[in-house]
């Protein structure tokens, strides 16, 4: 593990954008902007082989992967994805595959119970849920919500309030995706407002000192790429 990231008590996630088989780079939450991830003369395009190369350098317990065609309601990246938590069996994996209703968590659960897979836990995305009474969804132990914030007007947590479970929340800011900074004070406010739940960041995180002051502000991990492909490339 990164020598620096030993005195920052906040786990690391890496993030990984799959469009058409390929680990894609994300800008500023535009999808039809993703391009195929090199890294100076590193094709990372492979999710496999990122996964690889970043074990070499941190130390993960747990994997985002967003299934960017399934979120658009495309052809999904299911045997891809199914291929990686095969190969990778001591990692969690947060899949977002654009579920949004119950059913579409009950079909991909069965595929992967088919195939014995259980190192996953679901991301409901607000982007995509057409409920926000999360007891339809079931399955509440191993559900992540990742309240997707693109502008000012998506930041409604009233649901979670009234949720009598709290599962984790991924603060998911879209238009910081790509390295464009963090906004701690929304941050800090949503965080105030949902007391009593686990938090996640993703979006923006460009510096180890994002990492702390992170951690300081109550978030218990930050979702990244940028930072790590900044210590892959050096």
């Amino acid at each position: 593990m990164n020598s620096s990231l030993k005195t920052i008590n906040i786990d690391i996630i890496l993030a990984i954008d799959l469009k058409k088989g390929k680990v894609v780079r994300a800008f500023a939450g535009f999808r039809f902007n993703y391009k195929p991830l090199r890294l100076g003369n590193l094709d990372l395009s492979d999710p496999i082989v990122l996964i690889k190369k970043t074990l070499e350098k941190f130390k993960l317990n747990k994997i985002y992967i967003a299934d960017l065609d399934a979120i658009k309601n495309l052809h999904s990246n299911n045997l891809l994805i199914f291929k990686i938590l095969k190969k990778f069996p001591e990692i969690d994996f947060l899949i977002d595959s654009g579920f949004d209703y119950p059913i579409s968590i009950h079909n991909f659960k069965k595929k992967l119970k088919r195939k014995k897979l259980s190192n996953f836990f679901i991301v409901l995305g607000t982007e995509k849920m057409k409920k926000y009474n999360l007891r339809t969804f079931g399955y509440k132990h191993r559900i992540f919500i990742s309240l997707d914030i693109l502008n000012d007007n998506d930041k409604s947590t009233d649901f979670l309030k009234k949720s009598k479970f709290k599962p984790d929340v991924i603060l998911m800011f879209l238009r910081n995706v790509g390295g464009r900074g963090i906004l701690f004070k929304e941050v800090k406010k949503i965080i105030k407002d949902l007391p009593n739940f686990n938090f996640h960041y993703a979006g923006g995180v460009r510096y180890l000192r994002d990492l702390k002051r992170l951690k300081n502000v109550g978030v218990e991990s930050a979702i990244v790429s940028t930072l790590v492909h900044k210590h892959l490339s050096s």
